[in-house]
């Protein structure tokens, strides 16, 4: 299926899952780049303190604005952890080593009671 990515392959991707409490651990040890994939509706709803907004529509057309972080920690987050995952799939595929992927997204993150900013 041409330009299709199965969800087999998704898996098979090298990225970690982190759930909400080790991401925040992981936040304030490490300082990793943090990624929301959302809308930018969404992300004025409330986001993680100090993350950047590229919607993962736009992610393969603005990837280079990342190119930076090729070789650092990269956090990404969605709302329930669905484009995340393709988020995290993009990266790997374009040379970034280093994706930890939100499990559950935000919505697990306010449910545990973390953090947001607007």
């Amino acid at each position: 299926m041409k330009g299709k990515i199965t969800v087999i392959e998704y898996h098979q991707a090298s990225y970690k899952t982190l759930s909400s409490k080790d991401a925040d651990g992981y936040i304030k040890t490490y300082k990793p780049l943090i990624l929301d994939v959302r809308t930018q509706k969404e992300y004025a709803k409330g986001h993680l303190e100090n993350s950047i907004l590229i919607p993962v529509q736009e992610l393969q057309k603005r990837i280079h604005e990342l190119d930076v972080y090729k070789n650092n920690a990269i956090l990404i987050y969605c709302a329930s952890g669905n484009r995340s995952t393709v988020a995290s799939k993009i990266l790997i595929d374009s040379g970034f080593n280093k994706i930890f992927n939100l499990k559950y997204g935000i919505l697990d993150w306010k449910t545990k009671k973390y953090p947001i900013v607007r």
